[in-house]
Protein backbone atom coordinates (compact mmCIF):
# COMPACT_ATOMS: atom_id res chain seq x y z
CA UNK A 1 0.00 0.00 0.00
CA UNK A 2 1.28 2.97 -0.69
CA UNK A 3 2.31 5.60 1.95
CA UNK A 4 -0.12 7.97 1.42
CA UNK A 5 -3.06 5.98 1.36
CA UNK A 6 -1.60 4.66 4.82
CA UNK A 7 -1.30 8.64 6.28
CA UNK A 8 -4.78 9.37 4.46
CA UNK A 9 -6.38 6.25 6.52
CA UNK A 10 -5.03 7.84 9.54
CA UNK A 11 -5.85 11.03 9.18
CA UNK A 12 -9.75 9.97 8.39
CA UNK A 13 -9.46 7.68 11.85
CA UNK A 14 -8.52 10.79 13.62
CA UNK A 15 -10.62 12.98 12.43
CA UNK A 16 -13.80 10.38 13.15
CA UNK A 17 -12.59 9.92 16.76
CA UNK A 18 -12.10 13.62 17.20
CA UNK A 19 -15.86 13.84 15.88
CA UNK A 20 -16.52 10.90 18.62
CA UNK A 21 -15.06 13.01 21.44
CA UNK A 22 -16.51 16.55 20.56
CA UNK A 23 -20.21 14.26 20.81
CA UNK A 24 -19.55 12.80 23.75
CA UNK A 25 -18.11 15.38 25.26
CA UNK A 26 -21.35 17.50 24.55
CA UNK A 27 -23.61 15.19 25.36
CA UNK A 28 -21.67 14.58 28.96
CA UNK A 29 -21.85 18.35 29.42
CA UNK A 30 -25.38 19.11 28.35
CA UNK A 31 -26.98 16.22 30.00
CA UNK A 32 -24.85 15.11 33.25
CA UNK A 33 -24.08 18.70 34.21
CA UNK A 34 -26.71 20.05 36.89
CA UNK A 35 -28.58 23.49 36.44
CA UNK A 36 -26.53 25.69 38.86
CA UNK A 37 -25.59 29.42 37.77
CA UNK A 38 -22.04 28.90 35.90
CA UNK A 39 -19.31 31.54 36.29
CA UNK A 40 -20.91 34.34 33.14
CA UNK A 41 -24.36 33.75 34.61
CA UNK A 42 -25.87 30.85 32.65
CA UNK A 43 -26.33 27.96 33.77
CA UNK A 44 -23.75 25.26 33.93
CA UNK A 45 -24.55 22.97 31.55
CA UNK A 46 -24.33 25.89 28.96
CA UNK A 47 -21.52 27.05 29.09
CA UNK A 48 -19.61 23.95 29.26
CA UNK A 49 -21.42 22.18 26.43
CA UNK A 50 -21.76 25.77 24.35
CA UNK A 51 -18.70 27.34 25.38
CA UNK A 52 -15.68 25.09 27.12
CA UNK A 53 -16.07 22.25 25.18
CA UNK A 54 -16.02 23.71 21.72
CA UNK A 55 -13.33 26.01 22.64
CA UNK A 56 -11.36 22.83 23.79
CA UNK A 57 -12.27 21.36 20.88
CA UNK A 58 -10.37 23.79 19.01
CA UNK A 59 -7.42 23.32 20.43
CA UNK A 60 -7.65 19.99 20.34
CA UNK A 61 -8.10 19.95 16.55
CA UNK A 62 -4.96 22.12 16.51
CA UNK A 63 -3.07 20.20 18.10
CA UNK A 64 -3.84 17.20 16.06
CA UNK A 65 -3.23 18.72 12.65
CA UNK A 66 -0.12 20.28 13.73
CA UNK A 67 1.18 17.59 14.94
CA UNK A 68 -0.31 14.27 12.95
CA UNK A 69 -1.51 15.89 9.69
CA UNK A 70 1.08 15.97 7.08
CA UNK A 71 0.99 17.73 3.66
CA UNK A 72 1.65 15.39 1.09
CA UNK A 73 1.68 15.46 -2.28
CA UNK A 74 -1.36 13.91 -4.65
CA UNK A 75 -0.05 13.92 -7.49
CA UNK A 76 1.02 10.06 -8.67
CA UNK A 77 4.68 9.36 -8.66
CA UNK A 78 6.20 6.33 -10.77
Amino acid sequence: MDARYKQANKEAILSLLLTFIYLLGWIICAYCVSDNSGFLGLPLWFELSCIMVPVGFVLLCWMVVKFQFKNISLEQTK
